[in-house]
């Protein structure tokens, strides 16, 4: 199982975690990933001086885009400044060297990893804004800080567990850039971004929190500056190792649980967002069994009620969710349902489904719960033998369909969401997704069918109405790759997928998008295929999920 797993990625050896139904929780020793590609942006601390009256200005300035890379004018003129800045690091004296091997302070010896050549100024740097309008079919390249602006510290931002130059660096970039590119939530006070309001309290009395914060930080920042990535990898094997201790102890308390959770859900995410590792399983079943584990022993209501609770909740939720999609197989909560259990109104996972306000799907958690059936039907296809059966399978996919029509109506009559916004559009995205991917798996991958060509007209109505750096464009990506596979016959809607996740890659910044776009052109060069994305997705893009 371990040697398939190596085919992607150079290894550095990491202990996977695998909780099993106690809270002293032996943990085995497995290779993790240490290859994960990101791309980051250069933060910009707040200029002394500067009036505080044009801070909301800058924060609400609409992003501006053009075909050139020289770098926005900050860029440029960090460029040409001698004088380092927290927001733009090189390399402290004490952090390891690029060239050296990878060794975390684990158990075993890492393998050698492959030597990351230097890269030019050009290639460091952000590109650029200008005054041109936003073309609907050409390479855009959207500055982060436009759309972002600069925003103070928020509370909880100060962190006793950074010992050198580079992990302030880290951490100064989650704190102002990554967080931001996590939340969903489409208001831009920083108290409703549970990546920062949550979790920043949690890592300043948690070094094993704060070492996976530099890690994902890292994981963002790596592409822009490869440098910094041996001590974000460092803080990420600390990680790991602390974690294992931690679950190790007996008679943990509830805090040393949660923050336990938190922190193998941020690896499991780090493991995501490097979009080739398949080790973000190990991690997605451990955190499951520990959430599992907790709700069999304690009142799930209590497991809900605090800040942290909710957030582990939420965002087990959203990734167990998103995950069956590459899986085709239910979420890990409801692994032993059967067929029958779609059409039984018992159905029920072990977990509560999570309530809040989306900040961190982005997506009303109802969805989540169908996205989930309709992959437990996914798991099924191969059991339609004979009439019988095929009668059985569309019955429980009719079902699901139903489901989906009652939302719907339920979601227009009670949303307090303004119909014209972008939470609202991203919901229509997913929503028509999830419908296509149900079509899909019950009647094929045919791009002419009527069905396809109805999800597509609404996928990409609402696609287009999102402006570049909404707070929901994190939510596009598994729209934008079921309705860009199914455009077989339309390059003109191929266009604006790509386009779309081309400047996703700038705007969030993650590596996996890059790995969804290769994806969707590896779909699009198979002419003479049956247009199954899944089975190419399968094949030569294992580690893609849709975050």
């Amino acid at each position: 199982m371990l040697t398939s797993d190596r085919n992607n990625a150079v290894m550095a050896h990491r202990p996977a975690l695998v909780a099993h139904v106690c809270f002293a929780l032996p943990v085995s020793l497995v290779p993790i990933y240490a290859d994960q590609l990101g791309l980051g942006h250069i933060c910009e601390p707040q200029k002394p001086g500067r009036p505080a009256s044009e801070v909301p200005s800058l924060a609400y300035r609409r992003p501006r885009a053009s075909r050139s890379r020289g770098g926005c004018t900050s860029c440029k003129a960090r460029e040409k400044s001698s004088s380092p800045a927290l927001a733009s690091p090189q390399p402290s004296p004490t952090s390891p060297s690029s060239e050296s091997a990878h060794e975390p302070s684990l158990s075993s010896v890492s393998d050698p990893v492959s030597e990351i050549g230097p890269i030019s100024p050009s290639e460091n740097l952000l590109s650029s804004v200008s005054g041109d309008l936003l073309s609907p079919f050409s390479p855009l390249w959207v500055d982060v800080e436009m759309i972002l602006g600069p925003i103070q510290s928020p509370d909880g931002a100060f962190n006793p567990h950074l010992h050198n130059d580079d992990d302030r660096s880290l951490f100064n970039h989650y704190v102002h850039i990554v967080s931001r590119a996590l939340s969903r939530s489409t208001t831009t006070d920083s108290t409703t971004n549970p990546f920062l309001a949550t979790l920043l309290p949690m890592a300043a009395a948690s070094e094993t929190l704060t070492s996976i914060i530099l890690g994902l930080s890292g994981c963002h920042w790596r592409r822009i500056y490869p440098q910094i990535w041996d001590r974000a990898l460092a803080r990420q094997g600390k990680a790991l190792a602390q974690v294992s201790n931690l679950l190790r102890r007996p008679n943990q308390n509830s805090q040393s649980f949660l923050e336990a959770c938190a922190t193998i859900l941020l690896l499991c995410l780090t493991e995501l967002f490097e979009g080739t590792s398949r080790v973000w399983k190990w991690h997605l079943k451990a955190a499951g069994n520990l959430l599992s584990t907790a709700a069999a022993a304690t009142d799930l209501h209590r497991l809900s009620s605090t800040p942290e609770g909710s957030f582990c909740l939420q965002l087990f939720h959203y990734l167990d969710a998103m995950s069956t999609i590459s899986r085709c197989k239910p979420p890990l909560l409801r692994a032993g349902e059967r067929l029958t259990d779609l059409t039984s109104s018992t159905s029920s996972s072990s977990l509560p489904v999570p309530l809040g306000d989306n900040s961190i799907s982005g997506i009303p958690p109802p969805l989540l719960e169908y996205l989930g059936r309709v992959n437990l039907l996914a798991a099924h296809r191969s059991r339609r033998v004979d009439d019988l059966s095929e009668i059985g399978f569309r019955t429980a996919a009719a079902h699901v369909r139903a489901q989906l029509d009652t939302w719907r109506v339920d979601y227009d009559a009670a949303s307090t969401a303004l119909v014209n916004s972008d939470a609202n559009r991203a919901t229509t995205a997913f929503e028509w997704a999830i419908r296509l991917r149900l079509h899909q798996i019950v009647d094929g991958y045919d791009p002419r069918h009527a069905d396809v060509e109805n999800a597509l007209s609404h996928i990409l109505t609402a696609v287009l109405a999102i402006p570049y750096g909404s707070p929901v464009e994190g939510s596009l990506l598994f729209p934008l790759v079921i309705a860009g596979a199914s455009c077989r016959d339309s390059m003109e809607r191929r266009m604006v997928v790509k386009e779309r996740l081309m400047v996703m890659e700038n705007t969030l910044g993650f590596g996996h998008i890059s790995h969804a776009r290769r994806l969707l052109e590896t779909v699009w060069a198979d002419e003479g295929g049956d247009g199954n994305w899944a089975r190419i997705r399968y094949s030569s893009f294992p580690g893609v999920v849709f975050v």
